[in-house]
């Protein structure tokens, strides 16, 4: 339970640089798809030290094992894509 707290403060202070896109129910709604399908099984991994092709590829890998339906899966991967850093070209 500590680490959801961390993790919710932590995403609390990276969501200005990326969320704008999403609507604050969008924002609730991934929060909360993060921490039934993804936080129960392991840590946070930060999508800012993936490529694009080696996030969307494991994003895709774990939204199977998770059973994500389209629709899930599209939230929590433009919600975790809002925190990436841009790619630097």
């Amino acid at each position: 339970m500590h680490f959801l707290i961390v993790f919710a403060a932590m995403l609390a202070l990276l969501l200005p640089l990326g969320a704008a896109e999403l609507s604050s129910q969008e924002i609730q709604s991934a929060r909360k798809l993060y921490q039934t399908k993804c936080a129960k099984c392991h840590k946070f991994y930060d999508p800012a030290k993936y490529n694009a092709s080696d996030w969307q590829r494991w994003m895709q890998k774990m939204g199977r094992k998770a059973k994500l339906k389209p629709e899930q899966s599209d939230l929590l991967a433009r919600y975790l894509d809002s925190l990436r850093a841009p790619e630097k070209k």
